[in-house]
């Protein structure tokens, strides 16, 4: 008898004289903690480049085919205004396994100006406003990845300035080169 109340009370049940009445239990996030396809782990929230690199082998044998250019490179380097790039993903997601990798390619070249966030998202593609990055409003996601680009306003406010969902904007154009356009295509 003992073990059995322990048992539900453990699922969150607790035995009464003649009921089952149901005890609070602290929530999770929203949906699976693994995906309900292939049952790996989720990254959901926000997290790093390195946490993606470490989640599923996907990510890293992509990253290891990207290859940008001397050209691409020096164009990164060259911004000089204040951004933030929020990249919404899915570690789940067959065209983030692809696209993703371009983007830590890029963050894997210095430049001061241009701050890289990571926001995974479950198959419902739902984000808490307050996992965004402080000062970017939230944005709904109906397809990932989707790269947010927010220019930096005096005080620090962030302005959505453009975004690329999805592929990239061109036939034949890596995600890599689209995203320096979009930074680039932003005039102070």
């Amino acid at each position: 008898m003992k073990a059995a109340f322990l048992a539900l009370v453990a699922l969150g049940l607790q035995a009464q004289t003649g009921a089952v009445a149901v005890v609070q239990v602290p929530s999770l996030p929203p949906g699976p903690l693994v995906d309900v396809k292939d049952s790996l782990p989720l990254l959901l929230g926000p997290t790093t480049g390195k946490a993606i690199l470490a989640h599923r082998a996907v990510f890293r044998d992509n990253l290891a085919q990207v290859s940008l250019s001397a050209q691409l490179r020096g164009r990164w380097q060259a911004i000089h205004q204040p951004f933030t790039l929020v990249a919404v993903f899915g570690s789940w997601c067959a065209d983030s396994h692809l696209q993703l990798p371009d983007l830590l390619a890029l963050e894997a070249v210095p430049t001061p100006f241009i701050e890289i966030r990571y926001l995974g998202v479950n198959r419902d593609k739902q984000l808490e406003p307050a996992a965004w990055p402080v000062g970017c409003a939230p944005q709904v996601a109906a397809r990932v990845p989707t790269f947010y680009l927010f220019a930096t306003q005096p005080g620090g406010k962030q302005q959505l300035v453009g975004s690329v969902v999805e592929n990239p904007t061109r036939p034949g154009q890596t995600m890599a080169e689209a995203l320096v356009e979009l930074v680039e295509a932003v005039r102070p």
